[in-house]
């Protein structure tokens, strides 16, 4: 389970796992914002919790709620390569994870020291060399893209569609926040829900 520690804004974040039985209509209201934006139109239901019920869930891969006290900032899942929607040639380098954001404001000025903050996580497992994500529907100063890139991403290719793929290795992961120290758990049965604990 991913955890994660900072002597500069300790037990401000907070890193849980998705709760199948009390994040539904969270989970839902992130999808639909992504997916549909500003149009009031519901996500469906159906087939939302397929994806959590077969993700893998050791070491730092699972989904992940992030706030800011008790205020939302973002859900992160975490997948092995496989599962995302990528080429395969975008999968095929050791050590390499994907990951999704699906942000509850993309302008929320607390996103970019969070993302930065997990990302630094991820690249202390030793495991993992190369993170990969995918943004779809990308367009000129997105701020999803802006977050990426001030954690220490880069775009890997521009595609056919309107899609932009980024990547992150060990060596560009972007430099965390003076004072601020990383876990990185080294047992699979690490379980903290306080990213700052």
């Amino acid at each position: 389970m991913l955890s994660i520690t900072s002597s500069l804004i300790r037990g401000d974040l907070i890193l849980r796992p998705v709760c199948k039985d009390t994040d539904r209509s969270i989970i839902r209201e992130l999808f639909r914002h992504e997916f549909y934006g500003a149009r009031a139109q519901l996500y469906p239901d159906e087939g939302l919790w397929e994806i959590y019920d077969s993700m893998e869930t050791h070491e730092a891969f699972g989904a992940y709620l992030v706030f800011y006290h008790d205020r939302l900032l973002f859900l992160l899942e975490v997948h092995p390569p496989v599962q995302m929607d990528l080429a395969p040639d975008c999968l095929s380098q050791p050590g390499t994870i994907g990951i999704y954001c699906f942000y509850a404001s993309p302008d929320d000025h607390l996103n970019s020291m969070a993302l930065r903050t997990v990302i630094a996580a991820l690249l202390g497992y030793r495991s993992i060399r190369r993170i990969i994500t995918r943004i779809n529907y990308v367009t000129p100063a997105d701020p999803r893209a802006l977050l990426l890139e001030k954690a220490g991403f880069r775009r890997l290719a521009k595609t056919p569609d309107k899609a932009a793929i980024y990547y992150c290795l060990k060596r560009t992961g972007g430099p965390l926040a003076e004072g601020q120290t990383l876990a990185h758990p080294d047992g699979l049965g690490h379980r903290s829900h306080n990213m700052f604990g």
